[in-house]
Order: structure tokens, then sequence, then C-alpha cells
């Protein structure tokens, strides 16, 4: 009887221990999980293309102060620009790796896991370490977040600024702290400059605020409305310099019609909807089963209610379907990009979900870890870093084709133009910018003394090509063509030089 009273205290004090050590444990493992994941191999396979050269050549006009933008990128929405934001908040990072563009995707995937870092500990703040630890699992895993996180565009950090939108919104619901009010007023900011999808974020947060009547919290909202058009400022003051360009263009854009299609709302609906989960589990989802799911997500978290007890999961809930509806209206493709809104809502929803909808126990653990392993599977063998056996070395190639220009010694002004015409030249005009030879700008009208085509296809038809650069290039013979790192470069003179 001794012995049984001296030994069971023991095994509870050493069964605590390892139960703390296992909680404690896991959330870091899992954490350096996704760190390898998004910076193994990272500079071999760092997309570096277009966009992100012209993006790269911004940001180094900003660190140099020659030019310090007001707008940012144009979106795929037609003549509507974004706003600057994520140049600036880009820029240190390039500047630290003395210009190197491979700064810029360092401090995406920088940025990606200190937000997913945080928002695991705001989870498991708000509600507790199981979901916490499973929508940690999610996110780390998750391929459409870890490819979006390995190289610079401006999309690629809205799933975590549309988190950290709708966590400040729901602190705005339940604090008195006037700080929560400013941060949901800036992260609404920063979403829409990132991507103009982030507007439908509107659609939730009205709903919320007029089902739960919030007019005691008239003050908060006038301050996160004030925080707002503060952080939007430039975007503001653009509009009011050009006419209103982006007002009008957004409206032009609604009230033509051109993004919708009413007639088949049922079958965007369902597009739309099998599209997502077919990004989020990296397979091609039977549209019914995907129906399924969001249908039972909606139904088992409104059999729990909307009380202040579950808000939080609710908030989420209502982004993710609202999204989805929302979104079917556009007759867009549906990019992966494109979901960036809900992507964390979903995960968090999801991991919720599965912790409460079954009862503790072995074979609850036991069915949650075969989920997990299986989600795990699906999306590793979509990360072809893992098993490639050479990158492709965007960066690298895109320094080299501009080298090879530079030792023809091109003169000034000299101009580059890409076909076919869908292809951009950015990313070698930024090697050229950065080594003290920069061409004319890409929309401007002067003549340049030489042109530099880049044929990105086996064969070009360079001479009278309509596109408008070469075209206007008048009087013009190609003195030289070379093939580099698999781009044939011809150079063109005018023939009486």
């Amino acid at each position: 009887m001794k012995v049984l009273i001296k030994t069971t205290p023991i095994r509870v004090k050493y069964g605590i221990n390892m139960s703390l050590r296992i909680r404690n444990i896991l959330p870091i493992l899992f954490i350096l999980f996704t760190a390898f994941l998004r910076f193994y191999r990272f500079e071999e396979f760092v997309t570096f293309l277009g966009d992100q050269g012209r993006d790269a050549i911004i940001v180094k006009r900003i660190i140099t102060l020659e030019h310090l933008p007001a707008i940012g990128p144009p979106s795929s929405l037609g003549q509507i620009y974004l706003g600057p934001f994520y140049y600036y908040l880009i820029s240190p990072f390039l500047l630290f790796f003395n210009f190197n563009p491979v700064g810029l995707a360092f401090g995406v995937a920088l940025l990606s896991l200190a937000g997913i870092i945080i928002s695991y500990l705001l989870v498991r703040k708000e509600l507790d370490r199981v979901v916490a630890l499973i929508y940690l699992i999610f996110l780390s895993f998750s391929a459409v977040n870890i490819q979006s996180s390995r190289f610079s565009w401006n999309p690629n950090l809205l799933p975590i600024f549309s988190f950290f939108t709708l966590y400040f919104f729901y602190k705005v619901l339940t604090s008195k702290n006037k700080l929560n009010a400013v941060a949901f007023g800036a992260f609404l900011s920063f979403s829409i400059q990132l991507h103009h999808l982030a507007f439908l974020l509107f659609l939730p947060l009205t709903v919320i605020s007029i089902y739960l009547r919030l007019n005691k919290k008239g003050l908060n909202f006038l301050i996160a409305a004030f925080s707002f058009l503060l952080f939007s400022l430039p975007l503001i003051i653009f509009d009011l310099r050009h006419d209103f360009l982006n007002t009008k263009s957004l409206f032009q854009f609604f009230s033509q019609g051109n993004p919708t299609d009413h007639e088949n709302f049922l079958f965007r609906f369902l597009d739309t909807n099998k599209s997502f989960y077919s990004h989020v589990f990296q397979t091609d989802l039977n549209q019914y089963l995907a129906l399924f799911l969001t249908v039972f997500l909606v139904f088992f978290i409104i059999k729990k209610g909307l009380s202040p007890k579950y808000l939080f999961i609710s908030i989420h809930l209502l982004s993710l379907v609202f999204f989805i509806l929302a979104f079917s209206f556009f007759n867009a493709s549906r990019f992966a990009h494109y979901f960036g809104p809900i992507y964390f809502s979903f995960f968090l929803v999801f991991a919720w979900t599965i912790t409460n909808i079954t009862k503790k126990g072995l074979v609850s653990f036991f069915l949650i870890f075969m989920l997990i392993l299986f989600y795990i599977s699906l999306n590793l063998k979509n990360l072809m870093y893992l098993f490639y056996t050479r990158g492709n070395n965007q960066i690298k190639k895109a320094e080299i084709i501009a080298d090879s220009i530079l030792q023809k010694d091109p003169q000034i002004p000299y101009q580059t133009v890409a076909l076919p015409y869908v292809e951009t030249d950015g990313h070698i005009r930024y090697f050229l910018e950065i080594k003290d030879k920069r061409p004319l700008p890409a929309d401007t009208l002067n003549i340049p003394k030489e042109l530099y085509v880049f044929c990105f296809e086996k064969e070009c038809q360079v001479l009278g090509n309509p596109q408008w650069q070469i075209a206007a290039f008048k009087n013009a013979k190609i003195d030289k063509i070379w093939t580099v790192e698999g781009v044939k470069i011809y150079k063109l003179i005018h023939i009486n030089d």
C-alpha cells in the first residue's frame, strides 16, 4: 500500500510533464517544418520574371529616392491600380540584400512565416491549443501557400493581411481598446492594396455589424474608417490628381456588367467552390463533394449558434462563404491567388470543425491523424522543388541575358522588347538598370538608336512585326543574332546607321 502511495504521484507527475513537453514541442516542430518548406533551395527556385523585375525596378528607385510612387501595379481587372503599400513593405529587403532581387522574395517568405506564427498564437489564445495546432499543420504544409511565399508578388501576402483584418475586426467587437480599431482599418487598407478582391471582405464585415447592431461601437468604427482612409491616402491622392481614374474604372467595370454572368450563376458557384478546394487539397475535387464540404461546415457551425462564444469562428466562416458566393458572379479565371482572402479562414474553420465534431478518444485521434496525413501527402507531392535535382535559377539567367547585351556595348538611348507580346522583359531590364545601362522606359515614344528583341519562342518574325516598339523602329535591319539561356536575342539598328 505504501508503494502505491509513493508511485502514483510520481506517475501522474511524469505524465503531466510529458504532456506539457509534447504540447510545447509539437508547435515548434511544425514551425520548423513551415520554415524549411519555405526556404529550402530558395534561390534555385525563386520566380523572377517580368512582373518581379518590374517591381524590383520600382523598389530600387524607392531605395535610391529616385521616385516615391503613390500608386501600385495595375490589377488584372483592367485600368485599375492597386496601392503602393507592397512596394514600401518589401523595399528594406532589397536594400539588405544589396539589390540582389532574391531579397524581395526572401522578404515575402519571412513575412509569410511570421504571419503564420503570429496567427497560430492568436488562434491558440482565442480558441484552444488543439485547434491552433491543427490549423498550424494545415498552413505549414499548404502547397498553395508555400508556393506563393517563395517569390515576390503583391497578392502573395494577402492571406496573412486578410486574416489580421478579420482578427482585429473581431477585437473591435469584443474589446474597448481603440488600437484594435486603428489596426483593423490599417489591415483592411493594406489588404485591398495587395489585391482588389479583398474588397469582398466588406460583405461579411457589413453583415456581422448589422446583425449585432453595433450602434455602441460607433466610435470604434469611426476610428477604423479614419485609419483606413489614412493608410489609403496615397491611392486617394493619385485618384484626385488623375481625374478619379481608379474610381471611374471600377464603376465602369461593374456598371457595364463585364465581370458577371447572372444566367449561369449556379454553374459559376459550383465551379468556384470546386476550384477553391482543388487549390486547398491539391487535387481535382468533385464539385458535389466540394459543395457537400461547404454546406457541412456552414450547418455545423450554425448549429453551434452565433453566440459570442463562437463569434471568432463565425466571422471566418462568413468570410469564406460570402467570398465564394460573391466571386462566383465574376467571369474570371479561378487562379489560386484569387482565393487569397479566405485560405487562412478556411484552415481555421476546418481545424475547429474536425476537432469539435468528433468525440475525445483514440478513435477520434486516429481519424484526425489520418486526415492530416492524407492532406500532407496531397500537398507535398506538388512541391516540385523537393524532387527536382536542378533549379530554374531564374535570377541568374536574367543577369546572364542582361550581361550578354552589355557585352555588345549598347548605344544610348536603346530599347528592349519581348516577343511574343504576352512576354515581358522587366527581369532583364532590372539588371541592365542596376549595372548603369538603363534602357528607355517601355512606354516611351522616343526613338532609340538600337532595339534588342528577346524571342522567348524557337523562332520569331522580328522585321515587320506589329508589336508597337518594333513597328515604331523605322528603317530597321538585324545587326546581330545570338542565343543565351534559351532566349534568342536580335539586335536591330537603323539602316542609315
